[in-house]
């Protein structure tokens, strides 16, 4: 890789935004798999559970919170294996919180518009909500936003496993000293090579 005439800073400018764009991306697929597992998870709630076995609202509420949990383990693996997300707890909290971001922002333009049209006051059933199926759906968002950090430790790491860690040879290195940079000599227009 050649880079023309730039600094340390600009290259960390440019990690920094590939790094959240990786993190954005994790992050919303963590969140799509969830959603639309906690949609099917209602819908059979709603449509096939509560006729079957005749159950107050809270009570359903209280009947989704472990399979909500168990979808939450699941596509937080699913995501960590197939992203290869790193053992890192920052980035995979990043990715975490940026999940609770989506949802926060998929109860503010997705459910509060479908409620306020079938004529719930916005925060009304927030506060109509049974103290014990409201606190354990807070634990669930609290664990659904911790996941991927709470499978770390389940993880072996690379040195456990005995797999060698990668390595490119040059972590003792300036970024300017690992990297070539190419400069144009303005008297004879010519390349050198640092």
């Amino acid at each position: 890789m050649i880079l023309f005439e730039t600094t340390e800073s600009v290259i960390e400018i440019l990690w920094d935004i590939v790094l959240a764009i990786y993190i954005v991306r994790i992050a919303f697929a963590y969140f799509l798999l969830n959603f639309l597992s906690g949609l099917f998870l209602l819908y059979l709630s709603t449509h096939q559970l509560t006729p079957a076995v005749p159950l107050t609202t809270p009570q359903s509420e209280l009947v989704l919170v472990p399979f909500l949990l168990l979808s939450s383990i699941i596509w937080a693996r699913a995501v960590i294996v197939y992203y290869e997300v790193p053992r890192v707890k920052g980035f995979r909290l990043a990715s975490g919180l940026t999940a609770l971001g989506f949802l926060v922002m998929a109860w503010m333009f997705v459910t509060t518009p479908v409620m306020w049209l079938e004529g719930v006051p916005v925060l009304g059933w927030v506060w109509e909500t049974d103290e014990r199926s409201g606190l354990a759906l807070g634990a669930v968002v609290v664990m659904y936003t911790l996941m991927m950090v709470l499978q770390m430790g389940f993880e072996k790491s690379a040195a456990e496993v005995g797999v060698e860690e990668t390595s490119h040879g040059h972590e003792k290195k300036r970024l300017v000293d690992a990297v070539p940079t190419v400069s144009v000599i303005k008297s004879s227009n010519k390349l050198k090579m640092q």
